[in-house]
């Protein structure tokens, strides 16, 4: 089934793509007529595609002038990471007692075979959009569609988080695959508090403070 999407999403979601794959690295100067003649679009719909990536954390807008690729501070990054952290635990504290073994597994195992697709095509882009799919799955558990909602807020800013981290440390997304292997491993345990502190493990572990935070 194909996706209509409008110009402006049409324009971020090519610059995004540039930007997570480091086409268009940390610092270069993203200029608005520059883009609009490339896109072959307005200036306005350039506009307003900048504002989608500012928010998701890729870019910073100097007003009247460019925008500039950025990256995500290591400490903005852990509030994500902790923020969704929170919002995921607690849809499994509640949900996991109903899940259904079979359908969760089946889900969480085709996220992590595009995982698997994107790693290997070296695409981030691929792989933030196979993340998202595996976690939505663990944040739809407890039902509840305010936090869903809350957490897809949260989810537009894991590519920058993704980005930056992979600089950060200097490490590729090789292991990205093998982490959300050994969180569903422990989510389809059918054991709440395993389930929990891996999901802890696998949003905090790379972070300060990562221990100060306990499973009740």
């Amino acid at each position: 089934m194909l996706e209509h999407v409008s110009l402006p999403e049409a324009v971020a979601r090519a610059l995004r793509h540039r930007i997570l794959n480091n086409d268009i690295p940390a610092e270069s100067r993203l200029v608005e007529a520059n883009l609009a003649a490339e896109f072959g679009v307005s200036r306005g719909t350039i506009r307003d595609a900048m504002r989608t990536l500012q928010s998701e954390g890729l870019i910073e807008i100097v007003p009247r002038r460019y925008s500039i690729v950025t990256r995500m501070s290591a400490g903005d990054a852990e509030d994500v990471c902790y923020a969704r952290y929170i919002l995921e635990d607690a849809s499994l504290s509640q949900g996991l007692v109903r899940a259904q073994p079979g359908e969760l597994a089946g889900q969480l195992a085709a996220a992590m075979a595009e995982m698997d697709a994107a790693v290997q095509a070296n695409d981030l882009d691929a792989l933030v959009a196979s993340d998202t799919r595996f976690h939505r799955h663990l944040v739809g558990l407890s039902g509840r569609q305010r936090l869903a909602q809350l957490w897809s807020i949260l989810d537009s800013q894991m590519g920058a988080v993704l980005r930056s981290e992979i600089e950060r440390r200097g490490t590729g997304p090789g292991g990205a695959v093998q982490r959300h292997r050994d969180l569903s491993g422990a989510v389809l345990s059918g054991d709440s508090r395993q389930a929990r502190e891996a999901l802890r493990a696998h949003y905090l572990s790379g972070f300060p403070g990562y221990g100060s935070v306990s499973i009740s």
